[in-house]
């Protein structure tokens, strides 16, 4: 949530978040929210398994950014597909149908919303426990959608899978 206040320098240490919770099979570390950058950007460490991927979805409020840190990603954007390897980047704007598949053991990648909101997503739907949850299950893709929704998120079709990457 974007506050009134101005933006102030911070720092965190390496594998540190404001809040970091699980999520399918992996954790996300909120980095900065829009809270401290005043509704500008937002941007969440994810650390996912191989094979790990959304469904396809189309952000309406918000540009995304995938900055790879470690491993290897396909990032579908639109008709696009896009290789990506640690140091690489690729930007999707609002409106465009995408998802991401890790294709490494794992991958680590920064992302970025702009302007700030979505982050506070995987706040409501992950688990903030310290080791992963026993019983971790994707919501339906009902129920998915419907907690997409106050966000400005649909989902557009199915996450891509490794059989067809």
């Amino acid at each position: 949530m974007a506050t009134s206040a101005a933006p102030r320098p911070y720092r965190l240490d390496a594998g540190a978040g404001l809040a970091t919770v699980w999520w399918k099979t992996g954790r996300v570390w909120v980095k900065t929210s829009g809270a401290e950058t005043a509704g500008s950007l937002a941007q969440v460490e994810i650390d996912d398994p191989r094979g790990s991927a959304p469904p396809m979805h189309v952000h309406h409020n918000e540009d995304e950014t995938f900055y790879v840190l470690e491993g290897e990603v396909s990032v579908f954007a639109g008709d696009e597909r896009v290789e990506l390897s640690a140091g690489d980047y690729a930007f999707v704007p609002r409106g465009t149908s995408h998802a991401y598949l890790v294709r490494s053991e794992r991958a680590r990648m920064l992302v970025t919303f702009s302007p700030a909101g979505f982050e506070e997503f995987f706040l409501e739907i992950g688990d903030p426990g310290d080791a992963p949850p026993v019983d971790a299950v994707m919501p339906s893709p009902e129920e998915f959608a419907r907690r997409l929704a106050p966000y400005g998120c649909e989902i557009t079709g199915p996450p891509p899978v490794l059989s067809a990457a």
